[in-house]
């Protein structure tokens, strides 16, 4: 899998472009962020925009890697995203944009992508499902 750093400093991006890989290449590309102290105790999600159509697919990052979508993947040109984080007294910060370059090539027999990204309702959702059983679990070893 290819693994591309960024550093986030305050809201500049560093590299803030850089080749994802080939349309189709489904599950290929993780980008690890390095986050300056600004970012300490926020929040973090990823936005990426389709290229193309502009289409948004939004992840709330647990730690600090993302793997691009699949719904990016399957679309040659340029795609772009932006970091985003809030912290617990409601402050925000935004990064600038950035790019991802996703090549043309040849279509792989029709392949499409296996997993797509659930919405954010659906992501905060299970990690409230995630958080129940861990608290009846812990209930059940107090009592």
């Amino acid at each position: 899998m290819k693994k591309i750093k960024i550093k986030a400093d305050l809201w500049r991006l560093s590299p803030n472009w850089a080749v994802a890989g080939t349309r189709g290449s489904f599950g290929s590309c993780e980008l690890i962020f390095e986050p300056s102290h600004h970012w300490n105790n926020m929040q973090k999600r990823i936005t990426f925009y389709r290229s193309g159509d502009g289409e948004a697919v939004s992840l709330i990052m647990n730690g600090n890697s993302a793997c691009v979508p699949d719904e990016i993947m399957a679309y040659a040109g340029t795609a772009f995203f932006v970091l985003d984080g809030i912290d617990p007294e409601g402050r925000r910060l935004v990064s600038t944009r950035g790019e991802l370059r996703i090549i043309d090539t040849a279509t792989p027999g029709g392949r499409e992508p296996k997993v797509y990204v659930a919405s954010e309702l659906d992501q905060l959702r299970a990690e409230l499902e995630s958080l129940r059983r861990e608290l009846e679990s812990l209930k059940r070893g107090v009592a």
